[in-house]
């Protein structure tokens, strides 16, 4: 069954990251560089590798999690994901909308975790639409 991603640590991760990155580049171009020598330089850009590091790692967990991922149930912020339906409202978009009534719960599940309800509705509704044309083409062969 579909499970929503956990992008949402390392994309907060890459944030604070990235805004550490900002910060020592900031930093090392400021006042502050005056008469602080090289041996501070090379502090301050060795500081900038351990985050260019982490910024890596952040992008590897990324990677990773998407790497794992099909088209239909990509990875994405929990933000961007569709809590699952019950029982209880599959039965009643089903009472209200007949045409999911061609579609296995199963399949309406596990369609509408990814797309939600409303998408599952519309190729119901598309494929009751074409159904009579596909059907009249298949007994004309």
């Amino acid at each position: 069954m579909y499970q929503k991603p956990d992008l949402n640590t390392p994309l907060a991760n890459l944030r604070t990251n990235t805004e550490a990155w900002k910060a020592s580049i900031a930093r090392h171009s400021s006042d502050e560089r005056m008469g602080k020598g090289l041996a501070w330089d090379v502090e301050l850009m060795e500081e900038r590798d351990d985050i260019a590091a982490k910024i890596v790692e952040d992008f590897a967990a990324i990677d990773a999690e998407m790497s794992q991922r099909r088209i239909i149930d990509n990875a994405a912020p929990s933000a961007w994901t569709i809590d699952r339906l019950t029982d209880e409202q599959i039965a009643a978009c089903k009472a209200d909308w007949p045409e999911l009534g061609m579609l296995a719960d199963s399949t309406i599940r596990q369609v509408a975790d990814v797309l939600g309800i409303r998408m599952v509705r519309s190729m119901a509704q598309e494929a009751v639409r074409r159904a009579p044309g596909f059907l009249a083409a298949g007994d004309s062969k």
